[in-house]
């Protein structure tokens, strides 16, 4: 487990070592999480966000407020890295029957991914999904210390983005399939948080409506291109590929999604909900682009909604192993062009010094600072206050 935690480190320091050298804020990090904290205190931990609540964003900036600000970024970064580790660590339980841990704790990282959900706040609730997979899937809790853990995360997670709402059908599930009173608590916990993020929803401003009109084409397109492309082929070809093909390619993913999850043989529950998690994501996510989905066209477009999909689709191809026959050979085949697909563009993007420290030294002074540059770039100013 050391081993593998240490090599998931590795692989990310490799991948983007700025993260580890320079860490900066980025994007909300500064306008929401850095200035709310810092004006309005422990009040801002009770703040929505794009119309729901990131609880575990908001107390990492609340528990960082008082630091110096050159020190924020570093804090913001290093906490969000833990919760990752801590996911990462969680992976090797004993309540979890997931074959090849290591190989599953390595893909978190080794997915070909633009890395943007990886090491900073903002996008910190997308690692907290996989957290909520976690529990999804590991065997209920036999001790009371296992209990209360997963009574804090099932809350935290379950309100810290929208996760909770799109995996609350299948703790339900889940809880009538074991009829335990842990499984059936933990539902609870996951409606309860659902409850609120959809209250929070439906009292806030609705997203602005794009031009597009949603089709079957267009979908098949995206699923075509966003998964099994951007996975399994090098990102210049997924690029070029034709429309044509993106579309096959979207069908044939429906397709083998359905047959590995209703499939009878070993382990069929874990599929079902591994699919069904992915499935959520994944119809979450054209619903909210639904009238804008061309804002996928580049691979490096909002890839942060496909992390959880990528992740999952490579811990089904993962447990294909220990199978038998074709079923083993095609997973470990597929597995190796995921490797080479993230070969080919190693190196996430590099991201530019911001320039943080001049810009702290003023905000400790008690200065108004306007024009603050953060990546990916992001502007916002602060309202300037002695924050001793």
């Amino acid at each position: 487990m050391a081993l593998s935690a240490g090599a998931f480190l590795l692989v990310l320091f490799a991948r983007r070592p700025e993260t580890f050298l320079n860490p900066q804020l980025w994007a909300e990090d500064g306008p929401i999480f850095f200035v709310q904290a810092d004006e309005f205190g422990a009040r801002a931990l009770t703040f929505s966000w794009a119309g729901y609540h990131n609880f575990l964003l908001r107390l990492i900036a609340a528990v960082s407020s008082p630091l110096d600000a050159h020190l924020v970024p570093a804090a913001y970064v290093g906490i969000s890295l833990l919760v990752l580790l801590a996911v990462v660590l969680a992976l090797f339980s004993p309540r979890l029957d997931l074959p090849a841990r290591p190989a599953c704790a390595l893909a978190i990282a080794l997915i070909p991914h633009t890395g943007e959900a990886i090491g900073n706040l903002t996008n910190l609730q997308w690692v907290c999904a996989l957290g909520l997979v976690w529990l999804l899937l590991a065997r209920d809790a036999s001790t009371m210390r296992q209990h209360v853990t997963d009574g804090i995360i099932a809350l935290v997670f379950g309100l810290t983005g929208t996760f909770s709402i799109l995996f609350a059908p299948l703790f339900a599930w889940r809880a009538w399939r074991r009829r335990t009173a842990a499984s059936l608590v933990l539902a609870v916990l996951v409606v309860i948080t659902a409850g609120v993020q959809l209250w929070t929803i439906a009292h806030s401003p609705p997203h602005p409506a794009g031009q597009e009109n949603l089709t079957v084409e267009a979908v098949a397109w995206w699923l075509g291109f966003r998964l099994p492309a951007a996975l399994f082929l090098p990102g210049d070809w997924a690029m070029q590929a034709p429309r044509g093909v993106l579309d096959v390619l979207g069908v044939l993913t429906v397709a083998t999604l359905l047959v590995t999850a209703f499939v009878p043989g070993k382990h069929r529950e874990r599929r079902l909900l591994l699919v069904a998690a992915l499935v959520a994501v994944i119809a979450a996510t054209i619903f909210r682009m639904r009238h804008e989905l061309t804002a996928f066209t580049r691979l490096n477009d909002g890839d942060r909604y496909l992390f959880i999909p990528k992740v999952l689709v490579a811990w089904l191809l993962i447990s294909g192993w220990s199978q038998a026959g074709w079923i083993r050979w095609s997973t470990l085949t597929a597995c190796g062009l995921l490797f080479l697909s993230t070969a080919t563009h190693w190196r996430y993007e590099r991201l530019p010094d911001r320039h943080w420290p001049d810009y702290a030294r003023r905000i400790e002074a008690g200065e108004r600072v306007e024009g603050i540059r953060l990546n990916p770039g992001v502007t916002f100013g602060y309202p300037g206050r002695h924050r001793r």
